[in-house]
């Protein structure tokens, strides 16, 4: 291959900025029944996401892939991710989170590294505060590096963990405007309202901000993509793919009155079904399982948490094996959401 060709086929590996919009849902991480990662189901949910319609996907960003993964687990994770979308029309943003700027580095690079192993992937990155930074100039200073290191997008995310402070919108400014070529991409976490009143500030610094992406489950999503400028969600909620997917398409062809919302409508019905084990790796888990991407509803949990998801950050990073459990009722009304989602999803497009 030309040199010329070469460089061709890097930049457009790597992400544009309108490639960088829409719903970019976080993999839950499969387990095997002892605990170990399940490789080869993680490379079936990235590409099943893929095929779903969401314009990305993200792994590793969840609390329980965050902080319950070693570093060599994400990079293998990270090659079998990259392999699985080589050629598909998806942003694969793997999570450059670290305890520290070192470790964030350390993990960054390796990203670096498996983008050049698979050129035809396209890659970006995702990164919150380092853990243990606890003032707005410490984090300038760390993201300042993940610039320098960096040669794609690179998605901020501004919940790093109840110690580490909220990046000013100033600041994620300044570092767009010194970093084009990989900064101006927000996950906003702000709680509640002040969500909204940040996004509306962010969007207003375009175009050094290019997507601010929704997040918190995607609860205000709807009123975010019509009032407040959000073009994009991240959210752990894989397995609504197909209806991410669908609320996309209809947004994209420019609907904002009732083809919009009944689609988010059929989104908050299938993530708000209570009485049955929630969090982020409750009872959707098992629409993995019927799509054919796990095998089983196990997690890997915080040793001191009560909850399916991640639990609270600051748990420590010892972790036990918990398995989501669902009785016959509940799987026949999941059966039918499901179906209901599959049939909505079908007859829009």
């Amino acid at each position: 291959m030309s040199m010329s060709l070469a460089i061709c086929a890097l930049l457009a590996a790597i992400p544009s900025a309108k490639e960088m919009r829409g719903p970019f849902p976080i993999m839950s991480t499969p387990y095997f029944a002892d605990g170990a990662v399940d490789y080869g189901a993680l490379a079936r949910e990235a590409k099943w996401t893929a095929d779903c319609g969401c314009p990305g996907v993200i792994w590793c960003q969840s609390n329980d892939a965050v902080d319950l993964l070693t570093t060599e687990e994400k990079f293998k994770g990270f090659e079998a991710c990259a392999k699985a979308v080589e050629g598909l029309q998806i942003v694969l943003t793997l999570g450059a989170n670290g305890t520290n700027t070192a470790h964030m580095l350390e993990i960054a690079a390796e990203i670096e590294r498996v983008a050049d192993r698979h050129p035809r992937a396209k890659i970006a990155m995702i990164s919150r505060p380092p853990d243990d930074v606890r003032s707005q100039e410490d984090i300038e200073a760390a993201w300042d590096a993940l610039g320098r290191l960096s040669k794609r997008p690179v998605i901020f995310q501004t919940y790093g963990t109840k110690d580490t402070p909220t990046p000013s919108v100033e600041l994620i400014e300044r570092l767009a405007l010194r970093y084009p070529h990989a900064f101006g991409y927000i996950k906003e976490e702000a709680a509640g309202w002040e969500a909204n009143e940040r996004m509306l500030e962010e969007c207003a610094a375009n175009p050094a901000v290019k997507t601010v992406f929704a997040g918190w489950g995607g609860w205000q999503w709807l009123l975010q993509l019509r009032h407040c400028g959000s073009e994009g969600l991240v959210t752990e909620r894989c397995a609504y793919a197909p209806i991410l997917g669908e609320i996309w398409r209809r947004f994209e062809r420019g609907e904002r009155g009732l083809a919009l919302t009944e689609a988010f409508a059929m989104y908050r019905l299938l993530i708000d079904q209570r009485n049955m084990p929630g969090g982020l790796r409750g009872y959707s888990l098992y629409l993995l399982i019927k799509e054919g991407v796990f095998t089983n509803m196990v997690s890997r949990q915080y040793e001191k948490a009560k909850v399916t998801e991640g639990g609270s950050f600051g748990a420590g990073r010892k972790w036990k094996l918990e398995t989501v459990k669902l009785n016959d009722m509940q799987k026949r009304e999941l059966d039918i959401l499901y179906a209901d989602m599959m049939e909505f999803c079908r007859k829009g497009r």
